[in-house]
């Protein structure tokens, strides 16, 4: 990622630093202020991916632009990369709004699934108790 990120095209953080990428394990979100220097970091990641014999997924490479105007697609070997509104990165959902209405809303459903299985496996425990119950009193 050192080679990829060596020039300085990412987004300005804060007066004198740049942030450049977010890498997680074998996730990774490139970040830049204009088209051709992202579709630029895109070529030279599949160039230094491939000296080291790793490819990029394409299928699952998803492309977010925020204030622009430009509806050029970016390319990677010749496709396409899909335009998203939102996607998930480290469990969170970045939404291209900005907000975290999304995000919010989803870890609230994943917590009422996860605390109504927790409820319906204490519902079984009471049942079991009950007829275990009711059988040692015949």
């Amino acid at each position: 990622m050192s080679k990829v990120t060596q020039e300085q095209r990412g987004i300005s953080w804060g007066l004198f630093d740049r942030l450049e990428d977010l890498d997680y394990a074998d996730d990774v979100c490139l970040l830049s202020h204009s088209f051709t220097d992202m579709q630029s970091k895109l070529n030279c990641l599949i160039q230094e991916a491939a000296k080291v014999g790793l490819h990029l997924n394409i299928a699952k490479t998803k492309s977010m632009r925020i204030g622009t105007n430009n509806v050029n697609n970016f390319h990677i070997l010749n496709t396409s990369i899909e335009e998203v509104a939102e996607f998930c990165y480290l469990g969170s959902i970045i939404s291209k709004d900005g907000g975290a209405t999304a995000d919010v809303d989803n870890r609230i459903r994943k917590a009422a699934t996860t605390f109504g299985m927790l409820n319906a496996g204490a519902h079984r425990i009471t049942l079991r108790k009950q007829n275990s119950r009711s059988l040692t009193q015949m």
